[in-house]
């Protein structure tokens, strides 16, 4: 089972580590793609397989990363690093403020870690208005602070589960690959009928339905769906289901995701990448040990002499 919810942790502080030592330089989504070999990239996502983990780097803005996801690539792949030692690794790779991580064990699939950047997601939290205002990161945030669903698993495919915390039976399947979220699929036991579709996109923060019956109905042939449930012009987003789906967002995303349950999956790499070695540091070379000063004594009447006639002979 999941070990706790992800806005507790935000709240109350869990599992704190260790962020990158300062003057070390933090990775963004263009250094990943260079420093490791075999990444596959999105636009707001860089993906690499390591160790037997499959390691996501997520973004809000294409560059600075504030979240990653850490998965094991098979149940049985062996490791060198366990997965709390890998979220380590990738906080102190990424220079993560405030990292923040949560485990997932459901004790059938493989081991799974969500690990974010509180500051980052809760500078987020205070400019998202909804969830399609931005990224998939800003959605999260937003979701968090709203307090309505909590982050339940994540899926192979690298989607975020959601449930709400009250027993509604209203599930979230989040997709995190694209630099603006525009669809997402409602799961649950919830029948997305008008009411229960408004309620959602409340929670959402997508505001009321004021599309009449009639206009969203001349959209089901074009969505290819059985109804479409809620619609909003204001915020350009819908609700459309199928006998068995439900999908809310925008108009195209909606009928991409109605179409393709994987639509927006992550790009996990399939081989695998080497770790970025740290830069060692030139340590200076040691001052040469002082020369010790010999002292001259002054010479006798004889070696005076003596020294005189070896003078005279070498001439």
């Amino acid at each position: 089972m999941m070990r706790r919810y992800l806005q507790t942790l935000l709240a109350a502080g869990g599992l704190l580590l260790v962020p990158m030592a300062a003057g070390a330089e933090p990775l963004n989504l263009e250094s990943a793609r260079a420093v490791f070999s075999n990444p596959r990239a999105g636009k707001n996502c860089v993906c690499i397989l390591h160790d037997g983990w499959n390691i996501a780097f997520l973004s809000h803005d294409g560059k600075a990363i504030g979240a990653a996801i850490i998965a094991e690539s098979g149940e049985k792949a062996p490791h060198q690093h366990d997965l709390s030692e890998t979220v380590a690794r990738v906080a102190e790779l990424v220079g993560m403020e405030t990292p923040e991580s949560i485990d997932f064990d459901e004790g059938k699939g493989p081991a799974c870690s969500l690990l974010v950047d509180q500051a980052v997601l809760g500078h987020l939290a205070e400019e998202t208005r909804h969830v399609f205002d931005s990224s998939p990161l800003a959605a999260m945030a937003y979701l968090l602070k709203e307090e309505y669903f909590c982050i339940n698993a994540i899926r192979p495919n690298g989607f975020i589960h959601w449930k709400t915390i009250k027993k509604s039976g209203v599930e979230l399947l989040m997709p995190m690959v694209d630099d603006k979220l525009a669809a997402i699929e409602v799961t649950g036991r919830q029948l997305m009928n008008e009411f229960a579709s408004e309620v959602l996109a409340d929670k959402l923060g997508l505001g009321r339905n004021n599309v009449p019956p009639s206009t969203r109905q001349v959209l089901c042939q074009k969505l290819n769906c059985t109804q479409v449930t809620y619609m909003n012009s204001k915020s350009n987003a819908l609700l459309a289901r199928t006998d068995r789906r439900a999908v809310i967002g925008k108009r195209q995303a909606v009928a991409r995701l109605l179409a393709h349950r994987n639509e927006g999956a992550l790009p996990f790499a399939d081989q695998a990448s080497a770790w970025p070695e740290k830069e060692k540091k030139e340590e200076p070379a040691p001052p040469p040990p002082p020369v010790e000063a010999v002292e001259e004594k002054p010479l006798t009447p004889g070696e005076a002499r003596e020294a005189y006639i070896k003078a005279i002979q070498a001439l």
